[in-house]
């Protein structure tokens, strides 16, 4: 089914910009964020480095004039806390930094006409809900693209019999429509052993392979203009072997409780890979070619992040990868926290297995920017996981000591430090606000969204390392589809579910030792200096603006187990949110489902952070 090089030249002319002033405004508030992004980084970075040094200073100074015991103790642990969180910000930050000057993004095109390279949609599955499948597989049969130009192969790993029959009856209405399965049941890397059989049993099909290769997960609705959004970046560009689109989801509950929409991936992070050369694959919604993918040995599955293993691949081979930012599919999130949970646990043992590729072949072949664009996941997501948990298990302890946790010999220099926090502070503020802007403030303004999953995936991170060191292989995990997860219906069941089965007693541990300890930092407050001065004492301790943004952020999220657990926004009906032609069941996601501001996450804690922490620190260099 592979075109002939004079047609795939004819498509390259057929490639025109998109002419849509509502995608123009995105694109021009995208490179005005590309270019203030890395200056914003830059003033963080510098800021932080002020703060942290002079810092140090101050405690070198008291130690010197006598600071000793468990004063002494404390202000380090503070000093090691306060910048144990902060470095995960650092390498975000870094990330930035490296697209200084490189104001790169790629434009939106259309494929017009209908000379098309030809193209193999992989619509993956694995037990999931069956209307779900069909949905998805529907929608890819009905796409503008000419249909004799691509063909839909449904990859059932669950090996299903009424999924089969489903398939089949759509393939005889729709003849450009096939059902395969490998005939078992794989226990872990799925969805790469699934797309290989699927590379495989199109080179049996009359015609033989297509062109490229575009993938779906199951839930994936794409919009029917996807292939003609992005098979014109491959044509552009001879060395381009893949094209990304953002993911997107249509049954977030309003207001995004749990911050599901992964805003901070794909409209701050992606754009910023992309512009340095370091994009990588999405996982779903993507195109690449079928050569590229021949010649660098296909779908890696040494992990089950199979598309960063396959973005390594790729860019080692010599292939490029983009991102283009365009709204082009759009999928479910979990529907429950249980299931958001182990999708976040999943998501992170995938994630991090990454690292122990670092030294392989693809690694080697590739440039430094390259390497720290495509590794950024896992040593970003693993230096997050070890340090906040570092910080979550000692900033109680420094509360509960009643201990000043800021060091310092004059109340000059208590001054300076309250002075250069400040400036660290909104530095740090201008950046997220730029990052918050450009994704349409769908990310919060201190966004630390899913701190309350730090202590699972700090155990998925341990009985990973422990199943590699001990040669057991990467942990298994469940397919997605085949999750059982049944809802419970009383408050005291889900409250028993959520605090014993599900293991959120954790984070509400971790929220009652931070209040206990915001309190006995308090009464610390009143015991010092004889009960004089309470305000100043109170000020270096549990208010002291560096900890106290810390402390306040953790007991905010932490507590989202709970208050979610106890008022559960009710899950939509899928039916309510897409419109559906009734005489072909083609469905998509309606206009209310799509509505960014449904979504917008609440900044009233972020706000309310930011002006605790800036009046603290102006009435500090104001009285002292």
């Amino acid at each position: 089914m592979a075109s002939e090089a004079n047609s795939w030249e004819q498509a390259a002319k057929n490639v025109e910009p998109l002419d849509d002033p509502y995608e123009k405004g995105r694109e021009a508030g995208q490179m005005l964020y590309m270019k203030r992004i890395p200056k914003a980084a830059l003033a963080s970075i510098l800021s932080s480095w002020l703060y942290f040094g002079y810092s140090f200073k101050c405690l070198l100074d008291a130690q010197a004039v006598g600071l000793s015991g468990t004063a002494l103790i404390v202000a380090w642990l503070s000093f090691a806390v306060q910048l144990a969180y902060a470095i995960p910000t650092g390498t975000t930050h870094l990330l930035a930094l490296s697209a200084w000057g490189k104001e790169k993004r790629q434009p939106l095109l259309r494929l017009v006409g209908d000379i098309c390279p030809t193209v193999d949609v992989f619509v993956v599955c694995c037990g999931e809900e069956l209307r779900v499948l069909l949905d998805t597989v529907r929608a890819a049969a009905a796409l503008d693209y000419p249909k004799h130009r691509y063909r839909v192969i449904v990859l059932d790993d669950s090996v299903s019999s009424s999924v089969e029959a489903e398939i089949r009856q759509l393939q005889s209405a729709s003849k450009n429509v096939f059902y395969t399965t490998r005939g078992s049941k794989p226990k872990t890397h799925t969805k790469a052993g699934n797309l290989n059989h699927g590379l495989k049993y199109v080179s049996g099909l009359p015609g033989g392979p297509s062109d490229l290769v575009a993938v779906l997960d199951v839930d994936m609705i794409p919009s029917p203009h996807w292939l003609r959004a992005l098979v014109p970046h491959i044509l552009a560009d001879p060395g381009i072997a893949m094209a990304n689109p953002p993911q997107r989801h249509y049954n977030i509950p309003d207001g995004d409780p749990l911050e599901q929409s992964m805003v901070i991936l794909f409209d701050m992070m992606e754009p910023l890979k992309n512009a340095t050369n370091s994009a990588w694959c999405c996982g779903t919604g993507f195109v690449v070619r079928r050569d590229a993918l021949d010649g660098t040995g296909r779908i890696p599955e040494e992990s089950i992040n199979e598309d960063i293993l396959t973005s390594f691949s790729l860019v080692a081979g010599g292939w490029q990868i983009v991102y283009v930012h365009e709204d082009v599919q759009w999928g479910l999130v979990p529907s429950t926290i249980t299931a958001h949970l182990k999708q976040a646990r999943r998501w992170c043992a995938g994630i991090i297995s990454i690292a122990a590729v670092f030294h392989s072949p693809w690694v080697r072949k590739m440039t430094v920017e390259e390497r720290y664009g495509v590794l950024f996941a896992p040593i970003g997501m693993g230096m997050a996981i070890t340090f906040n948990m570092a910080v979550m298990v000692s900033l109680p302890l420094l509360l509960l000591s009643g201990a000043p946790l800021v060091a310092y010999s004059t109340e000059s220099q208590l001054r300076v430090v309250s002075i250069l926090f400040l400036i660290k502070w909104l530095a740090l503020f201008s950046h997220n606000f730029l990052a918050a802007q450009a994704s349409n403030y769908h990310l919060s303004l201190f966004f630390r969204a899913g701190a309350w999953t730090i202590p699972f995936q700090f155990m998925t991170m341990v009985q990973f390392a422990i199943s590699i060191v001990s040669g057991r292989g990467t942990p298994l995990f469940t397919p997605s589809g085949l999750v059982d997860l049944p809802a419970a219906k009383s408050l005291a069941s889900r409250i028993k579910m959520a605090l014993w089965d599900n293991g959120f007693i954790v984070p509400v541990v971790i929220v009652i030792s931070l209040v206990a300890g915001v309190v006995a930092s308090a009464k610390g407050a009143i015991q010092g200096n004889g009960g004089q001065d309470f305000w100043k004492e109170l000020l270096v301790r549990a208010a002291w603006p560096p900890v106290f943004q810390i402390w306040s952020a953790y007991i905010n999220d932490c507590s989202t187990p709970i208050s979610y657990t106890l008022n559960a926004p009710p899950p939509p009906s899928r039916n309510s949110l897409m419109d559906r032609d009734p005489k072909t069941q083609v469905a998509y996601p309606n206009r209310h489902a799509k509505d960014p501001v449904r979504v917008r996450p609440s900044q009233l804690s972020a706000i309310l952070r930011l002006m605790y922490c800036t009046g603290a620190c102006v009435m500090a260099i104001l009285l002292l």
